[in-house]
């Protein structure tokens, strides 16, 4: 079942049905079979005597009889003939005669008192039992506190099914929040509990791995800052030391400003990435963006010895941040552009699929080692480690392209084109 209140309402009508099914039990094998079985031996037994002894002593003996046994705590009993006379007393009963309705054996209760008739096989005789108050407030007792105890046990067992899993989901709320970031809720169940259990993985999942991710970034913009640190430090030091002063003050602007420019990359991934609902939208035609970004590249990739050429199979619209686009198809033109050969061509194609939008940015370079593709996107990862800030950047251009694209809610994904490699853009049409 897939609701809470659906389990409630079905465990709590099974309760009562079982509850129902205890009871008719009780009433058929406890009251209704040994009780009345009893009930109508004692009858049988004394119709008998009764009968014997108004056809040996006539009325007088039958009185006897019937004092005797009323004297021991018997109920009030009459024998009376087919007709309904007392055969005792000459009263008129024939009126639990006519109840009987041909029964041989009939039973009623009737306001404060139970009535039990039956007739001889012959039909000549008839025997009436009256008992006033048959039964006490504490009579069937034990039988009902059967029933009780039924109840309450499948309501238990009802509190059980839905309190057991809340617990254990409490249990590893408060797991994670004490810091064991791989607990995840085992529910499985389709109902609210069940679904409550999933969403915490997501979050639980979505939680451990920015975590992760916060603190790997920690470990590489540390280790990516000490190195112009310390040719800050270097230069500033052959600045008070050394006679060309210009020379060395020239050196230490380019590496300030390969600083300001690593922590303002890592300031646009934070902002990204902190609140992308912050991120001003607008209509964008794709197109038009595109070529003036070509032609913008068009210097460094003359300064490449390679050529860009753009190609469109369709006029497509976006709705984007015109900025945060620009930044993620120049990171990846640019590079591409430094790892294509010289008299290579760089090609860029536009064109739709279906309800998306493609961009496919080719090289003609040596490519992508193919168990690195997963990880070129990754935040200072670099395919050739040979390459340093002054010649492949700090390996952020990637992750900012794919951070991006993300904020658009679209994906970046890279694949071997032999030669060269492809890097595929998706976005939603606008």
């Amino acid at each position: 079942m897939r609701s809470i209140s659906a389990k409630i309402i079905f465990w709590s009508v099974a309760a009562l049905v079982i509850s129902l099914a205890v009871f008719t039990l009780v009433s058929r094998n406890v009251i209704g079979g040994p009780v009345m079985e009893s009930l109508d031996r004692y009858n049988t037994f004394h119709f008998l005597q009764a009968r014997q002894a108004y056809q040996a002593g006539g009325s007088a003996r039958l009185a006897e009889y019937l004092g005797d046994l009323k004297s021991a705590g018997a109920a009030e009993h009459h024998l009376t003939d087919a007709q309904g006379r007392d055969l005792e007393t000459g009263e008129d009963r024939s009126a639990i005669i006519r109840l009987m309705g041909g029964q041989r054996r009939w039973m009623s209760r009737q306001d404060d008192q139970f009535i039990y008739a039956r007739t001889s096989d012959d039909g000549h005789y008839a025997w009436v039992g009256i008992v006033r108050q048959p039964f006490s407030p504490f009579t069937f007792a034990p039988f009902y506190l059967i029933v009780l105890a039924t109840v309450a046990a499948l309501y238990w067992l009802v509190a059980a099914r839905i309190a057991s899993p809340l617990r254990r989901l409490t249990s590893v709320v408060d797991r994670f929040g004490r810091g064991d970031l791989a607990v995840r809720s085992p529910a499985k169940s389709r109902d609210e509990i069940g679904n409550l259990g999933r969403s915490f993985n997501a979050m639980a999942e979505r939680i451990q791995t920015l975590l992760v991710a916060e603190r790997q970034l920690l470990q590489d913009v540390s280790h990516e800052l000490r190195s112009p640190l310390a040719r800050l430090t270097f230069e500033a030091e052959m600045v008070r030391k050394t006679n060309d002063r210009d020379a060395s003050a020239v050196r230490l602007r380019r590496e300030i400003e390969r600083l300001s420019e690593l922590v303002g990359t890592l300031i646009d991934m934070a902002r990204m990435e902190g609140d992308p609902a912050t991120v001003e939208m607008e209509d964008i035609a794709l197109n038009d963006l595109l070529q003036n970004l070509v032609d913008d590249c068009a210097v460094e990739s003359e300064a490449h010895r390679c050529h860009l050429r753009f190609t469109s199979s369709a006029t497509v619209n976006v709705q984007g941040n015109a900025e945060l686009l620009l930044r993620a198809f120049e990171n990846v033109i640019r590079n591409a552009i430094r790892y294509s050969p010289q008299g290579g061509t760089v090609d860029i194609h536009l064109y739709r699929n279906g309800g998306e939008t493609k961009v496919a940015v080719r090289d003609h370079g040596p490519g992508i080692p193919e168990d690195l593709i997963p990880r070129i996107f990754d935040p200072f990862f670099r395919a050739d480690p040979s390459r340093d800030e002054s010649t492949g950047g700090v390996g952020l251009g990637l992750a900012i392209a794919r951070r991006a694209i993300r904020v658009h809610h679209g994906d970046i994904t890279a694949e071997n084109a032999h030669p060269g490699a492809i890097l595929r853009f998706t976005l939603p049409v606008s």
